[in-house]
């Protein structure tokens, strides 16, 4: 089996962080192709975390090293961030949507980008009309346009603040499914925030978990769920 390529290496990194709550040093490998799991009782805290590995704002103390090219100073597609309140272009149906940004930055021909969001849309199957305007959609349409949004691009690394914000019980298995398979189909690194714990034992590669005092990396799912299930019978 191949050793994966680390994308995201951090040494003691510590997010700058406005609130009273203190921040603890993070350790981290994210390699490609995996899904990590930012999880923790404050939320905010979490994005911070999220903004500092994608490189949105600088450590306060420690390093965050990426691999060669994979941030640079024209702003590359190879890091896309999606925040929780990420909106669609209220004037563009759901397929303009998507296509928009693929199209300003002519990644291929009008027909190659037309046939991309179209395959890409196809991948998730649900009802879903996407010729209509942003306001007649439900939750589940608008994350998953962004995601194709931001697929279009080609990312190496999709970071996603609280992805089932607003969904229903199936909606959050059926969106688990999709993300889950961007890794496994796509090569894509997905890291996200403030997901269940359903979803994190059934997909997670990697669990960085936060608690008010001490900051906590598991490399497999299985010893996150043996710490959780000891910590609740303590």
């Amino acid at each position: 089996m191949n050793k994966k390529q680390v994308l995201i290496q951090t040494k003691s990194a510590t997010p700058i962080n406005e609130s009273i709550t203190s921040t603890q040093p993070l350790t981290c490998e994210i390699e490609n192709a995996s899904l990590v799991c930012i999880l923790g009782q404050q939320v905010d805290l979490l994005n911070v975390y999220m903004e500092m590995l994608a490189g949105i704002n600088e450590p306060d103390s420690g390093k965050v090293q990426y691999l060669d090219g994979l941030i640079k100073s024209n702003h590359s597609s190879a890091l896309s961030y999606i925040y929780h309140n990420s909106a669609l272009l209220s004037i563009l149906n759901g397929i303009d949507n998507v296509k928009a940004p693929a199209l300003y930055h002519q990644l291929a021909s009008i027909e190659e980008i037309d046939q991309q969001a179209e395959l890409f849309l196809a991948e998730l199957e649900y009802d879903a009309n996407h010729k209509v305007l942003p306001a007649f959609m439900n939750a589940l349409q608008k994350k998953h346009l962004l995601i194709v949004r931001a697929i279009m691009l080609k990312p190496k690394v999709l970071f996603i603040e609280n992805p089932f914000m607003d969904l229903d019980r199936e909606q959050v298995r059926l969106f688990g499914k999709y993300l889950a398979s961007l890794v496994t189909e796509k090569n894509i690194t997905v890291i996200t925030s403030n997901v269940n714990l359903d979803f994190v034992q059934s997909y997670a590669d990697q669990v960085i978990y936060l608690t008010a005092s001490e900051l906590h990396v598991f490399k497999q799912r299985d010893a996150f769920s043996e710490y959780i299930k000891n910590a609740s019978v303590s």
